[in-house]
């Protein structure tokens, strides 16, 4: 402990209590006492006061803490079900339970164990019976690396079979991962003869009378040059047949087919590979895939001002049930009557194209825009051309780099909570500086984040009135796409705001319904749709019973439910549906009006973990290189344990701390202030002052 006082303020309080010493002790003569207890009252006194007066200056003091962290082993364990798909399975599902169970006990003997589950998400570890249905190694290591941010972790044991199928590559992250890892090589090892159908890319909804592409990615294991092949049929029906040459032992190829939509209604497609004998997997050989032909088509113009990469990554999240036509401001601008929605980039730009198109937007009074706002844009034209914000040039002339995050109050639709992690480290968008005023009724998706510092700006927002409007305040959202690509291999986040984003303009009605509903399930999952519901108020409302009907296009299968009442919402879990297509129609009186929605969504078939199912032990090899830890067999766990105890990496840490308090609120300064009081008050009453 160490008491921090300035020498002058220790000179005061001393002179203070010298003073009142002296004052008692040595100036009254009334007081008789000898001189060796003289002196100890004067000391007494001066003492006492001498604190008191000290405190009154509010003094503070250091005092030094230590503390011992005790080493974490963190364990986690793989429970995809590609580790029990081969040959093996027996043994992981038996002996290797037993032998795990072992390794558990020895290790909790020596360490604190934190074990966890991977796979579709990582969770506390609970059962271990290998389910999952998908492996995201990249999640897991996020997700170690942030719990445990400035802990003390001694290791991470790693038990998989190295196959991920969501996320991105786990190396990229073991490059700065803090910790040390160590895996375990799980699953079949042995690389067999195998086809697979890898992916298929496809449109889920199709115009009756199109012609739509299926893209189908084969790939063939220790096959070189053998012949395989490809058949694509629906109902037994043969739709196309392709002979497939394998040239190596190491063999990818893409193969596209184009379809023809010749009848409405939902069109099963089986896609299989065969022709191998030798193959002695064939889950991965086939595939289902389920495409809706409507007998409908909207029609969407996209006016910009000059040719943009935004224009293409918009697009790109709608399916061949939209037709898109591109113009640009110096062709001219064209009739808007054909059109179910218009997206305006960076347009107005001059006064040359303004008129023509006010004029048009006059004579569509109900076509719904999505204003984008660039560089490019006049915002006073743009200003004088909708009435829903008034938009003016900001003090400066300047383009602002503006980052996003999620409105946790948007209402219009629903919007999955956990895209705000992706949306937060999407990169900056365009912006020019500009003075926002809203005239009506808006709903913000999006927010501005400028510098770190989140605003309640907006930056993607909704306005309801006889015209739907939507305002993206930034260019550049084609970087949003990429970088999402980059970091998960996948558009999902960016498909599903911007998808939501105009199918929600393109709604006929806006009668206070929203639905959510994933566009994909997989067979052993259960279908949950969400619901909201709104008064004329605007207000969140539960007090409507509200029901679903789902009908498997299939088979014609109808499925009838109630949705389960929560605080603010709805939410109905139709538990696990056979493989199909379905067709739900949600349905509901409040008051005299009807409320109403529909909208589609697939069951598919397993079949992501049966992909690959040799085990990828070069990546757990790498993974433990890149991070200084070790990689072992199925048959070493003991000996894992072993170095566990003998690493001197592994080891308790013992923390310092130095912490500042008030002198006044300690309580022994209390106590010697008593003390002090107490002792003098019982000599002088001993010797017959008091």
């Amino acid at each position: 402990m160490n008491v921090g006082l300035p020498i002058w303020m220790l000179l005061v309080a001393l002179l203070s209590g010298l003073a009142a010493a002296a004052l008692l002790y040595v100036a009254n003569k009334k007081q008789h006492y000898g001189k060796p207890l003289t002196i100890i009252l004067f000391a007494l006194r001066t003492l006492l006061v001498g604190l008191v007066v000290l405190l009154l200056f509010n003094p503070y003091m250091r005092q030094q803490f230590s503390s011992v962290e005790q080493p974490v082993v963190v364990v986690a364990h793989d429970n995809s079900a590609s580790i029990v798909l081969g040959k093996d399975s027996a043994f992981y599902q038996n002996d290797y339970l037993r032998q795990f169970s072992d390794f558990e006990t020895s290790i909790k003997e020596d360490f604190q164990v934190d074990e966890y589950l991977f796979g579709q998400e990582v969770r506390d570890f609970t059962i271990l019976d290998f389910t999952d249905q998908l492996t995201d190694v990249s999640s897991l290591l996020k997700s170690v690396e942030r719990r445990y941010y400035k802990r003390n972790v001694g290791a991470v044991v790693l038990l998989s079979d190295g196959i991920y199928n969501r996320g991105f590559e786990p190396e990229l992250l073991a490059e700065k991962f803090p910790f040390p890892i160590h895996t375990v090589v799980l699953g079949d090892t042995v690389s067999r003869p195998d086809l697979a159908v890898r992916n298929v890319h496809y449109n889920r909804q199709v115009a009756l009378g199109s012609t739509f592409p299926v893209r189908v990615t084969v790939s063939a294991r220790d096959l070189a040059n053998r012949k395989a092949t490809l058949t694509l049929s629906s109902r037994g029906n043969v739709i196309e047949k392709q002979e497939i040459e394998i040239p190596s032992n190491r063999f990818s190829k893409e193969i596209d087919f184009m379809l023809e939509a010749d009848a409405k209604g939902v069109k099963q497609i089986d896609i299989e590979l065969s022709g191998i004998a030798e193959e002695e997997q064939l889950l991965n050989n086939v595939k289902h895939i389920f495409v809706e032909v409507l007998d409908q088509k909207y029609k969407i113009l996209c006016l910009a001002q000059s040719p943009h990469p935004d224009l293409a990554a918009i697009s790109s999240v709608l399916n061949d049930n939209y037709e898109v036509d591109f113009a640009f401001a110096k062709d001219g601008v064209p009739d808007f009557d054909s059109y179910d929605l218009l997206v305006l980039h960076q347009m107005p730009s001059a006064p040359a194209d303004f008129e023509p198109v006010k004029k048009q937007l006059e004579q569509n009074a109900k076509l719904p825009v999505l204003f984008v706002v660039g560089q490019a844009t006049d915002l006073e034209l743009l200003d004088k051309l909708q009435d829903a914000y008034g938009i003016r040039n900001g003090a400066t002339n300047t383009v602002l780099d503006v980052k996003t995050h999620l409105n946790t109050s948007f209402s219009t639709f629903t919007i999955d909570s956990k895209c705000d992690e992706m949306l937060a480290n999407y990169p900056p968008l365009a912006m020019p500086h500009v003075e926002l005023s809203p005239s009506k009724s808006h709903d913000d998706l999006l927010l501005q984040d400028v510098l770190g510092v989140k605003s309640g700006l907006p930056l993607l927002s909704y306005v309801r009135g006889d015209r739907k409007m939507a305002f993206l305040f930034g260019t550049n959202v084609w970087r949003w796409r990429l970088y999402e690509y980059y970091q998960s291999k996948n558009h999902a986040v960016f498909d599903e705001v911007f998808s939501k984003s105009l199918k929600y303009l393109l709604l006929t009605s806006d009668d206070g319904s929203a639905i959510y509903c994933k566009e994909e399930f997989y067979s052993n999952e259960p279908v949950i749709i969400t619901a909201e519901l709104r008064n004329l108020a605007n207000e969140l409302v539960t007090e409507p019973e509200l029901k679903a009907q789902l009908v498997n296009k299939l088979t014609d299968e109808t499925y009838d439910f109630v949705f389960s009442k929560r605080d603010h919402d709805y939410e109905l879990n139709a538990g696990i549906l056979p493989e199909g297509l379905y067709i739900y129609k949600v349905e509901t009186m409040m008051g005299d009006r009807l409320i109403s929605a529909s909208g589609s969504f697939s069951v598919v078939a397993l079949g992501i973990e049966a992909q690959q199912l040799t085990a990828d032990a070069s990546r757990l090899r790498s993974l433990a290189q890149l991070t200084n830890g070790k990689c072992y067999s199925v048959d070493e766990l003991q000996q894992l344990a072993a170095d566990l105890r003998a690493d001197k990496r592994i080891t308790s840490v013992e923390h310092h701390e130095s912490r500042f308090q008030d002198l006044i609120h300690s309580r022994w300064i209390w106590f010697v202030l008593v003390g002090l009081a107490a002792v003098e008050w019982v000599l002088r009453k001993m010797f017959g002052s008091y």
